[in-house]
Protein backbone atom coordinates (compact mmCIF):
# COMPACT_ATOMS: atom_id res chain seq x y z
CA UNK A 1 0.00 0.00 0.00
CA UNK A 2 1.05 3.58 -0.64
CA UNK A 3 1.60 6.10 2.17
CA UNK A 4 -1.68 8.02 1.75
CA UNK A 5 -3.68 4.80 1.57
CA UNK A 6 -2.05 3.59 4.81
CA UNK A 7 -2.78 6.94 6.52
CA UNK A 8 -6.46 6.61 5.64
CA UNK A 9 -6.59 2.98 6.73
CA UNK A 10 -4.88 3.56 10.10
CA UNK A 11 -7.14 6.54 10.91
CA UNK A 12 -10.22 4.58 9.83
CA UNK A 13 -9.23 1.62 12.01
CA UNK A 14 -8.73 3.82 15.07
CA UNK A 15 -12.06 5.57 14.50
CA UNK A 16 -13.80 2.19 14.23
CA UNK A 17 -12.27 1.01 17.53
CA UNK A 18 -13.06 4.24 19.38
CA UNK A 19 -16.63 4.32 18.03
CA UNK A 20 -17.19 0.84 19.51
CA UNK A 21 -16.21 1.93 23.05
CA UNK A 22 -19.29 2.25 25.27
CA UNK A 23 -19.65 5.87 26.54
CA UNK A 24 -21.33 4.56 29.73
CA UNK A 25 -18.18 2.57 30.52
CA UNK A 26 -16.12 5.72 29.98
CA UNK A 27 -18.33 7.63 32.43
CA UNK A 28 -17.88 4.84 35.01
CA UNK A 29 -14.13 4.85 34.39
CA UNK A 30 -13.99 8.62 34.97
CA UNK A 31 -15.98 8.20 38.20
CA UNK A 32 -13.43 5.61 39.39
CA UNK A 33 -10.59 8.03 38.69
CA UNK A 34 -12.35 10.91 40.44
CA UNK A 35 -12.84 8.95 43.68
CA UNK A 36 -9.39 7.32 43.82
CA UNK A 37 -7.02 8.22 46.65
CA UNK A 38 -4.04 7.33 44.46
CA UNK A 39 -3.92 5.93 40.94
CA UNK A 40 -1.43 3.36 39.71
CA UNK A 41 -1.20 2.38 36.06
CA UNK A 42 0.24 -0.76 34.53
CA UNK A 43 0.98 -2.17 31.10
CA UNK A 44 3.78 -3.99 29.35
CA UNK A 45 5.73 -3.34 26.16
CA UNK A 46 4.38 -0.72 23.78
CA UNK A 47 1.13 -0.55 25.77
CA UNK A 48 3.18 1.07 28.52
CA UNK A 49 3.72 4.10 26.28
CA UNK A 50 0.02 4.95 26.54
CA UNK A 51 0.11 4.24 30.30
CA UNK A 52 2.99 6.67 30.84
CA UNK A 53 1.33 9.36 28.73
CA UNK A 54 -1.94 8.95 30.65
CA UNK A 55 -0.15 8.97 34.03
CA UNK A 56 1.61 12.21 33.06
CA UNK A 57 -1.63 13.98 32.17
CA UNK A 58 -3.38 12.70 35.30
CA UNK A 59 -0.47 14.13 37.32
CA UNK A 60 -0.79 17.44 35.45
CA UNK A 61 -4.45 17.55 36.52
CA UNK A 62 -3.49 17.07 40.17
CA UNK A 63 -4.22 13.36 40.61
CA UNK A 64 -1.78 11.41 42.81
CA UNK A 65 -0.57 9.10 40.04
CA UNK A 66 2.17 6.49 39.59
CA UNK A 67 3.32 3.84 37.14
CA UNK A 68 3.61 0.36 38.70
CA UNK A 69 7.21 -0.71 39.35
CA UNK A 70 8.69 2.78 39.04
CA UNK A 71 11.09 3.40 41.91
CA UNK A 72 8.87 6.06 43.53
CA UNK A 73 5.60 4.09 43.33
CA UNK A 74 4.10 3.55 46.82
CA UNK A 75 2.08 0.65 48.19
CA UNK A 76 -1.37 0.24 46.73
CA UNK A 77 -4.36 -0.37 48.99
CA UNK A 78 -7.87 0.53 50.05
CA UNK A 79 -9.16 3.63 48.28
CA UNK A 80 -6.59 3.32 45.49
CA UNK A 81 -7.18 2.46 41.84
CA UNK A 82 -5.12 0.25 39.56
CA UNK A 83 -5.65 0.99 35.86
CA UNK A 84 -4.42 -1.67 33.45
CA UNK A 85 -4.00 -1.29 29.72
CA UNK A 86 -4.51 -4.43 27.62
CA UNK A 87 -4.55 -7.02 30.47
CA UNK A 88 -4.01 -10.34 28.71
CA UNK A 89 -0.73 -11.77 30.04
CA UNK A 90 0.02 -13.80 33.16
CA UNK A 91 2.23 -10.96 34.42
CA UNK A 92 -0.69 -8.52 34.17
CA UNK A 93 -2.96 -11.08 35.84
CA UNK A 94 -0.55 -11.25 38.79
CA UNK A 95 -0.54 -7.44 39.11
CA UNK A 96 -4.36 -7.39 39.09
CA UNK A 97 -4.52 -10.14 41.74
CA UNK A 98 -1.98 -8.40 43.99
CA UNK A 99 -3.83 -5.07 43.72
CA UNK A 100 -7.12 -6.76 44.61
CA UNK A 101 -5.53 -8.57 47.56
CA UNK A 102 -4.23 -5.20 48.79
CA UNK A 103 -7.78 -3.80 48.71
CA UNK A 104 -7.44 -1.58 45.63
CA UNK A 105 -10.10 -1.20 42.97
CA UNK A 106 -9.15 -2.35 39.47
CA UNK A 107 -10.23 -0.83 36.15
CA UNK A 108 -9.04 -2.25 32.84
CA UNK A 109 -8.95 -0.82 29.32
CA UNK A 110 -8.89 -4.05 27.33
CA UNK A 111 -9.97 -5.83 24.18
CA UNK A 112 -10.85 -8.88 26.27
CA UNK A 113 -12.99 -8.10 29.33
CA UNK A 114 -14.18 -11.72 29.31
CA UNK A 115 -10.79 -13.09 30.42
CA UNK A 116 -9.75 -13.82 34.02
CA UNK A 117 -8.26 -10.32 34.36
CA UNK A 118 -11.62 -8.82 33.44
CA UNK A 119 -13.51 -11.12 35.79
CA UNK A 120 -11.36 -9.86 38.70
CA UNK A 121 -11.67 -6.18 37.76
CA UNK A 122 -14.36 -3.97 39.18
CA UNK A 123 -14.67 -2.25 35.81
CA UNK A 124 -13.64 -3.07 32.26
CA UNK A 125 -13.82 -0.69 29.34
CA UNK A 126 -13.87 -2.75 26.17
CA UNK A 127 -11.49 -1.28 23.58
CA UNK A 128 -11.74 -3.80 20.72
CA UNK A 129 -8.52 -3.11 18.84
CA UNK A 130 -6.68 -6.01 17.26
CA UNK A 131 -4.31 -7.85 19.55
CA UNK A 132 -4.74 -11.55 18.71
CA UNK A 133 -7.00 -11.26 15.66
CA UNK A 134 -10.05 -12.66 17.44
CA UNK A 135 -13.62 -12.18 16.19
CA UNK A 136 -14.43 -9.50 18.81
CA UNK A 137 -11.46 -7.40 17.73
CA UNK A 138 -11.43 -4.77 14.99
CA UNK A 139 -9.09 -6.24 12.37
CA UNK A 140 -6.07 -4.24 11.29
CA UNK A 141 -3.64 -3.99 8.40
CA UNK A 142 -1.05 -3.08 11.05
CA UNK A 143 1.20 -5.67 12.65
CA UNK A 144 0.47 -7.34 15.95
CA UNK A 145 -1.26 -5.11 18.56
CA UNK A 146 -0.41 -1.74 16.98
CA UNK A 147 -4.08 -0.79 16.57
CA UNK A 148 -4.93 -1.44 20.22
CA UNK A 149 -1.83 0.46 21.36
CA UNK A 150 -2.80 3.49 19.26
CA UNK A 151 -6.46 3.33 20.28
CA UNK A 152 -5.52 3.27 23.98
CA UNK A 153 -3.30 6.32 23.52
CA UNK A 154 -6.09 8.22 21.76
CA UNK A 155 -8.78 7.01 24.17
CA UNK A 156 -6.88 8.12 27.25
CA UNK A 157 -6.22 11.53 25.69
CA UNK A 158 -9.97 11.86 25.10
CA UNK A 159 -10.61 10.80 28.71
CA UNK A 160 -8.12 13.47 29.85
CA UNK A 161 -10.16 16.12 28.00
CA UNK A 162 -13.33 14.85 29.71
CA UNK A 163 -11.61 14.90 33.11
CA UNK A 164 -10.35 18.46 32.55
CA UNK A 165 -13.96 19.54 32.10
CA UNK A 166 -15.36 17.44 34.95
CA UNK A 167 -12.64 18.49 37.42
CA UNK A 168 -12.68 22.13 36.21
CA UNK A 169 -8.91 22.17 35.70
CA UNK A 170 -7.44 24.95 33.60
CA UNK A 171 -4.65 24.39 31.13
CA UNK A 172 -2.69 27.04 33.08
CA UNK A 173 -2.96 24.88 36.23
CA UNK A 174 -1.76 21.88 34.25
CA UNK A 175 1.22 23.86 32.92
CA UNK A 176 2.17 24.76 36.51
CA UNK A 177 2.36 21.05 37.35
CA UNK A 178 4.48 20.25 34.29
CA UNK A 179 8.22 19.91 34.79
CA UNK A 180 10.18 23.13 34.52
CA UNK A 181 13.51 21.35 33.99
CA UNK A 182 13.22 21.00 30.22
CA UNK A 183 14.89 24.33 29.55
CA UNK A 184 12.08 25.72 27.43
CA UNK A 185 12.79 29.41 26.75
CA UNK A 186 10.38 31.66 28.64
CA UNK A 187 9.00 33.18 25.41
CA UNK A 188 7.53 29.74 24.51
CA UNK A 189 6.35 28.72 28.00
Amino acid sequence: MEYRELVGKVIEENKTVLDKVDPKQIDQFIDEIMKAKTIQLYAMGRMQLSVRAFAMRLKHMGFDTYVVYDTTTPCIGKGDLLIGHCAVTNVELNVVKLAKEAGARVALLTAHPENEHGQLAGLCVRVPGQIFGGPEEVPSVQPMASLLEQALFLLTDIIVMMLIEKKHVSIEEMHKRHTNLEGIPHKFA
